[in-house]
């Protein structure tokens, strides 16, 4: 297997555009990162998930890169989704005892703008916090703090499975 993917990297390095090097240099950071632990997922590492938790909130940022582009050029509403989800999911987590986590039963997302540039930043904060269900708030902003999505998320808490 090994062989056969050094053949594949070799064929893309001769044949790659300066972006998709780019991209390839940042997913292989991100990869590193996440060999060393600074990620704890292959998702937070290939998107470059930086993360800051309060009290109250949870943001999550990651870098307008052509990775996560959609075929308009812009960053695609599938991935806005999946940090909006992260950063609602990773809230709703830490506020339990490690016995615990949560796992999304709704996602709903109104799109507003469109960033092109910089960063999209996903803030999460509760509206609701039961025992089995929580309800949180989230919205997407670029570096200006200009609003790019807004959502609600509903999670039910499950027992953490041990390994």
């Amino acid at each position: 297997m090994k062989e056969q993917l050094h053949m594949q990297f070799q064929n893309l390095i001769e044949h790659s555009s300066d972006e998709d090097l780019s991209i390839i240099r940042d997913w292989m950071d991100g990869l590193e990162k996440k060999h060393s632990g600074e990620y704890t997922t292959y998702l937070s590492a290939g998107l470059h998930m930086d993360a800051m938790i309060t009290e109250d909130t949870y943001t999550i940022s990651i870098p307008i890169t052509p990775l996560i582009h959609n075929s308009l050029n812009m960053p695609h509403g599938g991935i806005i989704a999946v940090i909006l989800d992260t950063a609602m999911g990773t809230l709703a987590t830490h506020s339990l005892s490690e016995e615990f986590a949560v796992v999304t039963t709704n996602l709903s997302i109104n799109y507003i703008a469109v960033a092109k540039v910089g960063n999209l930043h996903a803030q999460a904060k509760f509206s609701h916090k039961g025992r089995q269900t929580m309800v949180v708030e989230g919205e997407v902003v670029d570096d200006q703090g200009k609003r790019i999505a807004i959502g609600t998320g509903s999670f039910f808490v499950i027992p953490r499975k041990r390994h």
